[in-house]
């Protein structure tokens, strides 16, 4: 299973973070982004018949599995 962590707020230097796998964080000039580049990523792993989870830190600090692809699917 992949997991995919994007934190609320943005890293030190200003950009947003997106974990995979719990390894270094990649990088994004916005949340979207980082959010767009995990929805890709998320699809292209159902397509090939595998496990993700795409977990979002919401402005209160809780984490929430976000469920775009499949609502935009839907």
């Amino acid at each position: 299973m992949m997991t995919l962590d994007l934190p609320h707020s943005p890293g030190h230097d200003g950009s947003f973070l997106l974990s995979i796998n719990e390894s270094e964080p990649l990088h994004f000039p916005s949340r979207i982004s980082a959010l767009a580049y995990a929805s890709k990523l998320a699809w292209q792993r159902e397509q090939q018949g595998l496990d993700y989870a795409i977990n979002v830190e919401g402005g209160d600090g809780k984490w929430r599995l976000f469920h775009g692809i499949r609502r935009l699917r839907a």
